[in-house]
């Protein structure tokens, strides 16, 4: 496994230049990424990515190839332990996720490909009308157009 810096944008939500993702070297300067972006936007866990050396480090190209995931990140106002919030984890997880915490109140979420995007997008959109979690996407991975999209209008999953 090697490290790829991401360069980001001005307006990401750590305030930070770049983000290291753990990545496993492929071919020809390609990487598979093998954990879920926290602050980069449009890059899931399993993409596979273009990364040269620069200053002594891998520094991010492009994106070859999406792999089909999706990625959330989720602000737990209360911690990631508080009761709703785990609560909401394990009942994501239970979705086909992968929960990946950053720090206490950020998590990064997973979205595996087999899991039905949109149910997962109700529960934290539920959860968010609570006011349990504030969330982000951070990448779309997903098909459109799948037999679940009519639930964006339909009401919260539980």
């Amino acid at each position: 496994m090697v490290k790829i810096t991401i360069p980001l944008s001005d307006d990401n939500l750590s305030g930070a230049t770049s983000e290291s993702l753990w990545a496993e070297p492929k071919d020809n300067g390609r990487y598979v990424l093998r954990n879920v972006p926290f602050y980069a936007k449009g890059l899931s866990c399993d993409d596979l990515v273009e990364a040269e050396q620069s200053g002594g480090n891998l520094v991010f190209q492009r994106v070859a190839q999406h792999n089909g995931h999706s990625t959330y990140r989720v602000y737990a106002r209360q911690g990631r332990t508080a009761p709703d919030v785990a609560a909401l984890l394990e009942k994501l997880r239970g979705m086909r996720c992968d929960v990946e915490p950053a720090t206490d109140k950020l998590v990064g979420i997973d979205v595996l490909p087999e899991a039905d995007v949109y149910r997962v997008y109700a529960a934290l959109s539920e959860a968010e009308q609570a006011g349990t979690i504030d969330f982000q996407e951070g990448h779309y991975g997903h098909q459109l157009g799948g037999p679940r999209e009519e639930l964006r209008d339909s009401p919260p999953v539980s």
